[in-house]
């Protein structure tokens, strides 16, 4: 009975193994940071600017999550606070009912990421990233999370 339940087991998980959809994408942004106040209300504290990496793989049974990131933050008067690297990283499967999570983060004190005017302060998307500059900031990224 053992080595049937096993064999079970086995089976499902190379069925969960199947082909799927990786999809890597590379961001350059800057977008509002805000804290909920004491009357929960939600309330601009400034910007941070972002280099990203972000794959996402999805199979028949399962989804993994992971993102590698740089992030500066500044208060509103465009002030530099503090910058987070971080690697965060999510499965989920349904055939064995798992999830798991995996987080590391480093703060620095230097402003760390990259392709981004000095004066961007309000949203934007750099969306328009030639190969070579994809290439360019995750190289940088991986830099900084190989670290963690």
């Amino acid at each position: 009975m053992y080595k049937v339940c096993l064999l079970i087991l086995l089976l499902l998980i190379m069925a969960a193994c199947g082909k799927g959809e990786i999809v890597e994408t590379i961001e350059v942004f800057v977008v509002e940071t805000s804290e909920e106040n004491e009357e929960g209300i939600y309330e601009t504290t400034g910007y941070k600017k972002v280099n990203a990496i972000t794959t996402t793989e999805e199979r028949k049974n399962h989804i993994k999550t992971d993102i590698k990131a740089i992030e500066d933050y500044y208060d509103t008067e465009g002030n530099y606070i503090k910058t987070e690297v971080f690697h965060s990283n999510f499965k989920s499967s349904t055939v064995i009912d798992i999830d798991s999570e995996m987080n590391k983060k480093e703060e620095l004190k230097t402003p760390s990421t990259i392709l981004i005017p000095e004066d961007s302060s309000t949203d934007f998307l750099f969306n328009n990233l030639t190969d070579e500059e994809k290439e360019q900031v995750k190289e940088h990224v991986l830099s900084f999370t190989k670290k963690l």
